[in-house]
């Protein structure tokens, strides 16, 4: 195994999104106006709050500036609300971490038990609200068209404005492209694709907003956006923040790519279609290419075992290059084994001057998730247990077999034990976060992974998985071969 410090990595690299004193609406009458850059400095103190005047002559001011970084106009004006972080523990909470159904809440822990980030008695979206009730400064609500900026401060102080402008940027677009239409978010990975767009944008916009700022050019409210949120809990959740850091990471470049070869235009097009999976986003190259495409499962397990439904269809979850990234990544910062990683921190972790760089902090090209083609995987619940049938396909044979390698990495640095099962391998977990039986097959560049509560369970689950009385599985498996000039995902 590769090692690691015991000191885990400080984060410093949470999305900020700071503000001031609750209740603010800009008065509809005067919207900045473009072309005028909003460059002129302002008498204003914020150290001790500013006042409704004050505070509405920065917004117009910022207003005017995201404007001329991003070359289109407000339609309207935006309401900006402004809340201590005990405020937007107690009220907003549930807005930024929706609780779902409860098929769709059994989805969404297994896909993250597959990842290796929750256990199977966690709730993954309660892991999300306290992560963000941490490090959440401010957030854009399309449905309602306004802005909740969350200050450190009580009564709550702006901070400073290139949260308001990152902010007003995503209000910016949703007018000209409507966000709630905008891409596929029915999986994880199409979420976090999408997100990869939308994120990207608004801090290509916060980062030139911010050099402005720092150099002189522009006199701003504070210069301290993109340094971090609150205070880091005990409890915090790399593992899970890491998955939802992925857009505010990759996304940045992804749109500078696009934006140096077309110009704003070119990135304005993509709200017409977004990109699909977070492994474009990483190799933005591949965009709009037929380097991707759809994984599919066969249901076979028995009538104990119910694929779950969501609205009264089959649900299947697709991780993507990012949720693969993220498992790996989760090694080197979890408690559980703090001496020894399955990857090196500098393998995901970019450090300049002994802090996270800002550009890019975390780097979602991990070498066991690289060549991602498709992935999906089929939750099962009997009762109130549950399980999975995952698949993964990549580009080619290679690419396979790295992520296989890793991927056992991963099962044995969470304590997995080696049985074999008529004549196959099993891990099993007796001790630890997890437990359960997992059995993995590689066909060509395909794997496929089964996850049941028992060894006994896992045919059951999936019947070509070997069953604890069996002599051999061999003749009962078939996977799907690839068609055409790229592999197709099947089992």
């Amino acid at each position: 195994m590769e090692t690691r410090p015991v000191a885990a990595v400080a984060l410093v690299a949470v999305l900020v999104l700071a503000g001031c004193s609750a209740g603010y609406q800009p008065t509809p009458s005067e919207p900045a106006t473009p072309g005028d850059s909003g460059d002129g400095g302002l008498d204003v103190d914020a150290a001790d709050g500013l006042t409704d005047a004050e505070l509405e002559a920065v917004v117009d001011r910022a207003m005017a500036r995201v404007e001329t970084l991003r070359g289109l106009e407000f339609q309207e004006d935006v309401e900006v609300d402004l809340v201590t972080r005990e405020e937007y523990r107690e009220e907003y909470a549930g807005i930024t971490v929706a609780n779902g159904s409860d098929a769709e809440r059994t989805v969404d822990n297994v896909q993250h038990e597959a990842l290796f980030l929750v256990g199977p008695d966690e709730d993954v979206r309660e892991v999300r609200r306290d992560n963000r009730g941490d490090n959440v400064l401010g957030f854009y609500r399309p449905g309602a068209g306004d802005i909740v900026l969350v200050s450190e401060s009580e009564p709550a102080t702006l901070g400073d404005e290139l949260t308001l402008a990152h902010e007003l940027d995503h209000a910016l677009q949703d007018q000209h492209f409507d966000l709630s239409t905008v891409g596929n978010r029915s999986t994880l990975d199409g979420t976090n694709a999408r997100n990869g767009l939308v994120e990207g944008d608004a801090l290509v916009v916060q980062r030139a907003y911010e050099r402005r700022c720092t150099s002189g050019e522009w006199d701003c409210v504070g210069t301290t956006g993109g340094s971090g949120g609150g205070a880091v809990g005990e409890d915090f959740h790399f593992g899970v923040y890491y998955v939802g850091f992925f857009p505010y990471a990759e996304g940045p470049s992804f749109v500078r790519y696009h934006r140096e070869r077309g110009g704003w235009e070119a990135v304005d097009a993509m709200y017409d279609d977004p990109p699909a999976t977070t492994a474009a986003v990483v190799e933005p190259g591949t965009y709009g290419t037929d380097a991707y495409g759809e994984a599919t499962l066969s249901d076979r397990s028995d009538r104990a075992w119910e694929r779950v439904t969501v609205g009264g269809e089959p649900a299947g979850a697709t991780v993507g290059q990012a949720g693969l990234a993220s498992m790996f990544a989760y090694t080197v910062q979890d408690d559980y084994a703090p001496n020894r990683s399955v990857i090196e921190r500098s393998a995901f972790v970019n450090l300049e001057g002994g802090r996270l760089d800002p550009e890019r902090p975390f780097t979602y090209d991990v070498r066991y998730a690289s060549g991602w083609y498709a992935d999906r995987l089929h939750a099962y619940e009997r009762g109130d247990e549950t399980a999975y049938v995952w698949n993964v396909t990549f580009r080619d044979r290679a690419n396979a077999s790295e992520f296989q390698r890793g991927h056992e990495r991963v099962l044995d640095h969470w304590g997995g034990q080696r049985r074999t099962v008529g004549g196959e391998t099993v891990w099993t977990f007796d001790d630890g976060p997890f437990d359960g039986a997992v059995w993995v097959r590689r066909d060509g560049a395909s794997l496929t992974v089964v996850k049941a509560p028992t060894v006994d369970d896992l045919a059951a689950v999936y019947e070509p998985a070997p069953a604890a009385t069996a002599t051999t599985v061999a003749s009962t498996f078939t996977s799907a071969s690839a068609r055409g000039p790229t592999p197709r995902a099947g089992a």
